[in-house]
């Protein structure tokens, strides 16, 4: 298990490639936090670990508690100067606050989520070429720890990011190979990942069989990555699909709707129907697409394919 007590406050307030003012936010928000992690939350930890991302517990949540509450007040003061003249202000601004408020709250856990599941897709597509490059490395007599060690400061995507923790934790915190790749084995995401690192693990103990081993499952996982192309081709035709059946569709029906009710003289509530699909048209339609660019963009953001 990642321990609490293993992540370094400090590091994360001072990563220098993050903005002034976020790190000030998060030191703003970390105060509400620390009480946080004065008990252990091994399995945030760890996914932490996993997604790479430099906060303890704490920080994870009370930055997604705060995040929440500021913009929750800021949606609550814009309903009141919205909806106050209304004729259910009460209904309307209570329930967009706390929509807001659990839609943000919801959101981390779920970028959370998000950037393990694009590392591991990452190392799924490195994988092959990662181990094609072992195998020449092994080929030439080099030790598992040699061929781990210029792999982790090769440009290998999230395999090298996986593999320099080992190094880490051998060249700095003074650890032995196996130990370190236990380490590996025991936090990392990715399910291909950690039976390779088993692998390597018994191959620095037995002290042998490494590039058969290499060869095999450089083949393997290259027909895997031809079978994932193809996924992912499939996956981009059923996005596309969902798209035309509920997006298009959606606007027409809803445009249809608007037309006839207002041709019919039903009563839509407090709104007309010009108003209705001047909402529809300039709110609505643009903010639907641009969940559904953004639903693509996590989705696919670090695809390699």
């Amino acid at each position: 298990m990642v321990k609490t007590q293993d992540v370094d406050v400090h590091q994360a307030f001072n990563d220098g490639s993050t903005n002034k003012y976020i790190e000030k936010y998060k030191m703003f928000c970390y105060v509400f936090g620390k009480h946080i992690d004065k008990k252990p939350q091994d399995d945030i930890a760890k996914s932490l670990y996993q997604a790479d991302m430099v906060l303890t517990p704490g920080m994870f949540m009370s930055l997604a508690l705060v995040t929440a509450g500021l913009a929750s007040g800021i949606v609550f003061l814009l309903s009141v100067l919205l909806f106050t003249k209304s004729s259910s202000p009460l209904v309307y601004i209570s329930v967009l606050t706390f929509l807001t408020f659990g839609l943000t709250v919801s959101g981390f856990p779920f970028m959370l989520y998000n950037k393990v599941s694009n590392k591991n897709m990452n190392i799924e597509q490195e994988l092959p070429f990662t181990l094609g490059y072992m195998t020449i490395l092994a080929s030439s007599g080099s030790s598992p720890m040699d061929v781990i060690r210029k792999v982790a400061i090769e440009d290998y995507g999230d395999v090298s990011v996986e593999f320099g923790k080992v190094m880490y934790r051998v060249d700095v915190l003074g650890e032995d190979g196996v130990s370190a790749m236990n380490h590996l084995i025991r936090n990392t995401s990715s399910e291909s990942l950690r039976a390779i690192c088993i692998d390597l693990a018994n191959a620095m103990q037995s002290g042998g069989g490494l590039r058969t081993y290499l060869e095999m499952k450089s083949r393997e996982l290259m027909d895997m990555r031809r079978k994932m192309q193809q996924e992912f081709v499939d996956s981009l035709g059923v996005y596309g699909e969902g798209y035309l059946s509920g997006v298009v569709m959606s606007v027409v029906l809803v445009v249809l709707m608007i037309v006839v009710t207002s041709a019919l003289g039903i009563d839509l509530g407090p709104f007309t129907a010009k108003q209705m699909f001047q909402f529809f048209v300039y709110f609505m339609l643009p903010f639907i697409n641009i969940v559904f660019l953004i639903l693509l963009w996590m989705k696919y953001s670090r695809s390699t394919l």
